[in-house]
């Protein structure tokens, strides 16, 4: 039998946690024995539900609620008082899913009082049994063709789960559960289900840590880049954002913020700015005196990584299904880890399908161990060398890895610190993606697989001769780019 008691009283509030909770898009499981109702909407709150409080409610609650549908589970939790619940959908190719978004309770003539009820669900993150990093209580999933959305909501309901998002061009969902789920136990048991597509946890990567060498001996020149020529490919920058620099404004098409879409992009950590002074032209890597072309090159900004440095790959693959709604033909990844996922594996193929070169950095440290995106399958891999031309010691090597190109560079935005110079596979993975930029920017028509073999073709061999684990297939310095340019499509 459901039941509900209201105990007021003055007593400090116990630590969240202390109940057992289970809540999807349609129902909802609480047992709480004389607990704080503030803790208990604390809870509703970690699970990604907004909570607004008006600070004069408080009591302890003791309440059984079994398997009910929303309206009546906080009906039963919350009748002495007055209280509004906001909903929202997530769209699927099933039907619409219902989204409890935000709960607001209050006395009663008392809503303009309500105030955030602050907990902890900020991006917790926790570490798999292979050392991978993954969002603490969330996973993505994606369905097999024909799952009905009935059979969906079951499925979710099964496994106390809520879509709070959707990617409906890759078909992937991102799935909330409270914090302390076994999240890589409930993985391995979703591949069982003849339903499920694929499952993963929800893993994050981390912006390159910066490779700082020293200051600048002089104030830096403001950056300045060119204008793009009219019809000129989009250039798609996934990093951490973009910095309001003026010089940048002539190159830059489009910003996004994956991480918050409904906000304007910034850029906290100063990585994806200072990919985007290399991109365009307003900075030069070290050894690039010249280039043969300083056409400009149509930037869309976007903002996969939060103000920690930190992206989770649903961030990541909603910004390569924006990318690719933009238009772009060249998509520069200046990041990795190590480790692999199915999911970003198949984003991947869906931007190639879309007529998307993808360009990514090999990684900043020397293991041999594949970075991933760069070890994708189609994916350019790009380490770096020096000024002088010789391979840069902290370039991770192996056979993903594609080529080489300049990785150090004066920069007059800092990452992480101050304005100098800096070094990494970032930087060399920028270039290349200009590269490919202004090469399909003079030849539109050329296909992405006729422009990339023009660009291996224009490589100056280094290493072994031929192909091998540090070059690649070979530098792209000052001579290899002018030749690159000058060339027409084969």
């Amino acid at each position: 039998m459901k039941k509900w008691m209201l105990i007021l009283a003055l007593l400090a509030p116990r630590p969240a946690g202390a109940y057992d909770l289970r809540l999807d898009n349609q129902r909802i499981s609480l047992k709480a024995e004389r607990e704080d109702i503030r803790s208990i909407l604390g809870g509703f709150s970690a699970a990604g539900v907004a909570v607004k409080l008006d600070p004069q409610i408080k009591a302890v609650v003791s309440v059984s609620i079994e398997d009910e549908e929303i309206p009546e589970a906080f009906e039963e939790l919350l009748s002495p008082w007055s209280y509004v619940l906001v909903w929202n959908v997530v769209q699927t190719p099933m039907g619409e899913l219902p989204l409890l978004s935000e709960v607001r309770v209050h006395k009663p003539g008392r809503k303009d009082q309500v105030k955030d009820l602050k907990t902890i669900r900020s991006l917790q993150i926790s570490t798999g049994p292979n050392g991978e990093k993954f969002v603490d209580g969330e996973l993505l999933l994606s369905v097999r063709s024909g799952m009905t959305l009935e059979a969906f909501r079951h499925l979710l309901h099964q496994i106390g789960g809520t879509v709070v998002e959707s990617i409906p061009e890759l078909g992937v969902y991102r799935v909330r559960f409270v914090f302390g789920t076994n999240i890589p136990a409930l993985v391995e048991q979703l591949r069982l289900n003849a339903g499920v597509h694929t499952a993963e946890p929800n893993y994050i990567t981390e912006v390159p840590s910066p490779v700082f060498r020293e200051l600048l001996s002089a104030a830096a020149p403001d950056p300045a880049a060119a204008p793009p020529p009219a019809g000129a490919p989009a250039l798609a920058i996934l990093d951490s954002g973009l910095m309001d620099i003026s010089g940048l404004n002539a190159a830059v098409r489009g910003t996004y913020d994956a991480v918050n879409p409904s906000s304007r992009i910034g850029d906290s950590q100063g990585h994806g700015t200072q990919m985007a002074l290399i991109a365009s032209g307003a900075v030069l890597p070290g050894g690039v005196n010249a280039e043969a072309d300083a056409a400009g090159v149509p930037l869309v900004a976007i903002r996969a990584f939060n103000d920690d440095g930190v992206a989770t790959e649903f961030s990541l693959l909603r910004s390569i299904a924006y990318a690719a709604e933009q238009g772009a033909r060249v998509i520069n990844m200046s990041w990795g880890s190590e480790t692999s996922s199915s999911f970003m594996a198949n984003a991947m193929a869906y931007a190639q399908s879309k007529g998307i070169i993808l360009v990514a950095a090999a990684g900043n440290t020397p293991t041999g161990r594949p970075v991933y995106p760069a070890a994708y399958e189609g994916v350019i891999a790009v380490g770096a060398v020096t000024g002088s031309g010789e391979r840069w010691p902290q370039s991770n090597h192996g056979d993903f890895v594609s080529l080489a190109a300049p990785g150090t560079a004066e920069m007059p935005v800092g990452h992480e610190g101050p304005a100098g110079s800096y070094a990494g596979t970032s930087i060399s993975s920028a270039f290349v993606s200009r590269a490919l930029s202004l090469y399909l920017g003079k030849n539109p028509e050329c296909s992405n697989a006729a422009a990339v073999a023009d660009l291996m073709a224009s490589l100056r061999d280094a290493g072994e001769e031929g192909r091998d684990r540090f070059y690649g297939n070979g530098v792209l310095d000052s001579a290899a780019l002018a030749a690159f340019l000058g060339q027409p499509c084969r």
